[in-house]
């Protein structure tokens, strides 16, 4: 088997539609008050159209060939793949309970891993020369009959040019050359493809309204807010590990997930409460860190932190608060994404 170019991007999206798709669901049944799709008799549980949407995207990729379909088919699959894995409460329990608090792990492990196979899937690795053109070859076949936009031609012929022909046989030699010929004289599309002007203009936006100075000083403040939040959640996770209930109706309102989930449970909470230190200590350092000028420190600890805090205390975390872990996932996720963001644009490593 090889590896198909621009896998990385396709696993992406499948990811975030599925990531996507199990917050809109649960958040939508919640303010809906859990609605039922049938009668006395029959109850059509989301997971149906979950596998029928995974069908459709399998016959889409078997039926057609281009980057639409496949890019169509890594959407239909991400969301199909939502819908299904939201009612996993339901398969591992003998009285269907969608509530079961070890769903909620399960379905953010499961986004995790989709994520890890999106990044390998995205990092560059050594490919044979053969491999390569045969590459090529396809994504040109996929263009055959259209115009292929200017950055794409460039892209494979660049491909091209760094290909190794002292191997190729007589037949793969004019393979090469007709490839390259086709490549050079096809007709143009000069625009850009939407996801590239989308992403210019995204670009644009976000360097007017967060250029260098202001982008540093709101990263640093949500790194301080960040360590608070995270002291926050150790309290909580150090008031259910005692059994205590709080003075304030409003933690209490958390506390009560905490509640009657058995030893095994309260080891977790309290591997999640030690997580917890390492993620505000590190915030916290890391924000001191960026304000004395050792900007590249305190970058590197902010994301280490975010990584931390979204592989570990969330996973842990969702069993007991799904919905509060929910949305401080999305809020550490886009902290990590801007964090990347200002590494790669303005710091040297």
């Amino acid at each position: 088997m090889r590896w198909r170019p621009g896998s990385g991007r396709l696993v992406t999206i499948m990811a975030v539609c599925f990531g996507m798709t199990v917050v809109i669901t649960r958040l939508y049944l919640m303010a809906s008050g859990y609605p039922k799709i049938g009668g006395s008799t029959y109850h059509i549980a989301h997971a149906l159209f979950g596998g029928l949407l995974l069908v459709i995207s399998c016959l889409i990729m078997f039926l057609f060939a281009s980057r639409g379909t496949i890019t169509t088919a890594a959407v239909l699959s991400g969301v199909g793949l939502g819908l299904f894995i939201d009612e996993v409460g339901k398969f591992i329990t003998t009285n269907n309970n969608y509530f079961f608090p070890l769903a909620a792990p399960i379905i953010y492990l499961a986004f995790l891993l989709i994520v890890l196979v999106a990044r390998w899937a995205a990092h560059s690795r050594p490919r044979p020369p053969a491999l390569i053109l045969a590459d090529v070859t396809e994504e040109v076949g996929l263009s055959v009959g259209k115009p292929i936009r200017v950055d794409q031609r460039n892209e494979l012929l660049n491909r091209l040019d760094n290909l190794d022909r002292s191997g190729f046989s007589p037949d793969r030699v004019q393979l090469y050359d007709a490839l390259e010929s086709y490549l050079r004289t096809t007709h143009e599309d000069t625009l850009p493809s939407r996801l590239t002007r989308l992403r210019a203009v995204a670009d644009r936006v976000l360097d007017d309204l967060l250029p260098r100075r202001a982008l540093a000083g709101v990263l640093i403040t949500v790194l301080i807010f960040h360590a608070l939040w995270t002291l926050l959640r150790l309290v909580l996770a150090i008031v259910a590990f005692t059994g205590r209930r709080s003075p304030w109706p409003v933690l209490n309102h958390f506390l009560d997930h905490y509640q009657h989930h058995g030893d095994k449970a309260l080891v977790g909470l309290a591997i999640a409460a030690g997580a917890e230190v390492l993620v505000g200590l590190g915030c916290a350092i890391g924000a001191g860190a960026w304000l004395r000028g050792h900007v590249e420190i305190g970058v590197r600890l902010g994301i280490w932190s975010s990584i931390l805090s979204l592989t570990v205390v969330n996973v842990l975390a969702s069993y007991f608060s799904q919905f509060l872990t929910v949305f401080t996932a999305i809020a550490e996720a886009l902290l990590l994404w801007l964090l990347i963001r200002y590494r790669t644009r303005y710091c040297s490593v």
